[in-house]
């Protein structure tokens, strides 16, 4: 099974994986555990029920303590191909910050850690760095979800 696949279950439906490694995946799995009690309150709460609240789960499987399957949340982008997209449509190049740090640096695979960080943040302050929340606003439904991002990237 590559990082990313699609093993077959019983019922004969595909499912999709990604198999973790080098993380111990046993809180994740007990942080959805208490997901699935959130959504049980939330459930019979009236008020939430009719907001249609819940919060979106998704398998894990610890394998070992240092690897893991995680289920791939259907009908959802990552955040590559969010900021992907963004940036085509406003013309930005989307290895900008790579290219500005090559450009510092060409030879950063051999600069030491603290030379690395330097190029880094040499590429930060020379560059917008706000494309997540200009997206995440922009793809907003309301003005409320927008105050609440707005909120939560600025604190």
């Amino acid at each position: 099974m590559t990082s990313s696949d699609s093993p077959l279950g019983s019922n004969g439906h595909e499912f999709m994986f990604l198999l973790k490694g080098h993380e111990d995946l046993r809180q994740d799995e007990r942080v959805m555990q208490l997901f699935g009690l959130v959504n049980t309150l939330l459930a019979g709460d009236p008020a939430c029920m009719r907001k249609n609240l819940s919060i979106q789960r998704y398998a894990v499987i610890p394998l070992s303590t240092n690897s893991g399957l995680i289920g791939w949340v259907p009908h959802c982008d990552t955040l590559h191909a969010l900021i992907r997209d963004y940036r085509d449509k406003k013309k930005i190049l989307l290895n900008i910050e790579h290219r500005i740090m090559l450009r510092m640096a060409p030879d950063y695979d051999h600069l030491t850690l603290l030379q690395k960080v330097e190029v880094f943040e040499h590429a930060v302050c020379n560059t917008a760095g706000d494309d997540l929340a200009r997206l995440l606003w922009l793809k907003s439904p309301s003005s409320e979800v927008r105050s609440c991002i707005s909120f939560f990237l600025t604190n």
